[in-house]
């Protein structure tokens, strides 16, 4: 399958005239290993590329992307893990066809990389917010969900000068979009659409707070999540069967569901209490949340199933 890229010789170049087209992800992945011989000052020196493709004679812009071509890649500035970096993404992409670079505010202690997947088919336009969705879902959360750039442009792999620079790749299989947007249904976000989100905020809040005044039911008590009534116990069947990618988006799941099904039942759950609930089936599983924020996505689920009751 061809690969194609637009490039863009800064971050101020909207001209779509310069792409570069390549027979297959084998050709693809030798330019990168190339380009990441060039020595470069700084990322500014750097040129752009992007794997969208654009209408005849136009700009880059959201509106003139016509689709993905070939292939897609993430950035990850805050990846953790434990032990051999190397290790834990070949771990991590076990059975996955990637390239994985340096970027240029890479340092030994803090790696910051791009991911580039090969695609086993383009991604139209339309279909490209779900497909993002999806990957990063499957992902596990380690970029932004909500794109709203289809044109997003990533710098080219190079040496660059202070950063600790690598390039790898990863056998496997290619990413297939249309599995993806099957196994992770997409709803756009409703940017204000609907009445709760077109409320004034203050009233938003008034509304939230009357929810949780009739959360009157105290008389349930557990000491574990295995015996907490509100616990999924189908999700964390499921979260116990992952191996590879997902879980963080599997947690989220079960925080929301845990905190829907307090709310049904009328018992005022706290965030710090779904908290600690996924702490103890994190611990008992690999431990993979033991430097993460679990409060702050608790208080988000909490939210989230407020405004949607």
């Amino acid at each position: 399958m061809e690969i194609s890229l637009t490039l863009f010789n800064s971050i101020f170049d909207n001209k779509t005239n310069q792409k570069l087209t390549f027979e297959n992800f084998d050709s693809f992945e030798k330019a990168l290993y190339g380009l990441s011989n060039r020595v470069m000052k700084s990322k500014k020196d750097a040129p752009l590329m992007t794997p969208a493709q654009f209408k005849p004679d136009t700009t880059r812009a959201n509106a003139n992307v016509t689709m993905w071509s070939g292939w897609c890649a993430v950035d990850v500035d805050d990846f953790e893990y434990d032990g051999d970096f190397y290790e834990a993404i070949r771990n991590k992409f076990d059975g996955t066809r990637y390239v994985c670079y340096s970027t240029a505010s890479s340092t030994q202690s803090n790696p910051k990389f791009r991911l580039v997947f090969p695609l086993k088919k383009n991604v139209q336009a339309e279909k490209i917010r779900h497909f993002w969705f999806a990957l990063q879902t499957e992902l596990g959360d380690m970029g932004d969900k909500q794109t709203k750039d289809l044109s997003r442009m990533y710098y080219i792999p190079a040496k660059y000068d202070n950063a600790y620079n690598f390039i790898f790749s990863g056998a496997g299989n290619l990413t297939d979009p249309d599995s993806l947007m099957n196994k992770h249904p997409y709803r756009e976000k409703s940017n204000g659409n609907n009445f709760f989100d077109r409320l004034p905020e203050d009233m938003q809040k008034e509304i939230i707070e009357h929810r949780k005044s009739k959360l009157d039911n105290t008389n349930i008590n557990w000491s574990s999540y295995k015996n907490c009534p509100f616990f999924p116990r189908q999700l964390e069947k499921e979260y116990r069967m992952i191996s590879s990618t997902g879980w963080y988006h599997k947690m989220y799941q079960i925080m929301v569901a845990t905190a829907g099904n307090a709310v049904k039942n009328k018992y005022p759950i706290t965030a710090q209490e779904i908290t600690n609930l996924c702490r103890e089936l994190d611990v008992e599983t690999g431990n993979w949340y033991k430097s993460r924020p679990l409060e702050k996505e608790a208080d988000r689920a909490l939210e989230y199933v407020y405004k949607n009751i």
